[in-house]
């Protein structure tokens, strides 16, 4: 009974482990070419900007207009994930 209560318990501060290491995770704000714009573009009733998306967990991107480079992708407003990996210059 020990051992299963063991296992039990290290599954579930795995689980739990996993789920909040994904809050702090940068999301940027970019265009068609992966540079970063005002978040607003890519927020639900936001201006819409054509092409705009989210990177997650993506690097560069510091002022707007920067290059974000890596990470998953998110189209903006509509909710749904991209597959793949987010490119960059």
């Amino acid at each position: 009974m020990r051992r299963s209560r063991e296992v039990q318990l290290t599954l579930l501060a795995a689980f739990a482990l996993s789920i909040t290491g994904c809050r702090d995770e940068r999301a940027d704000c970019v265009d068609g070419q992966n540079r970063k714009i005002p978040d607003t573009n890519c927020q639900a009733g936001g201006a819409g900007y054509v092409g705009a998306h989210w990177i997650y967990g993506g690097s560069g991107g510091t002022n707007l207009g920067d290059a974000v480079s890596g990470g998953s992708v998110t189209r903006g407003g509509f909710g749904g994930t991209g597959g793949g990996e987010a490119g960059g210059e």
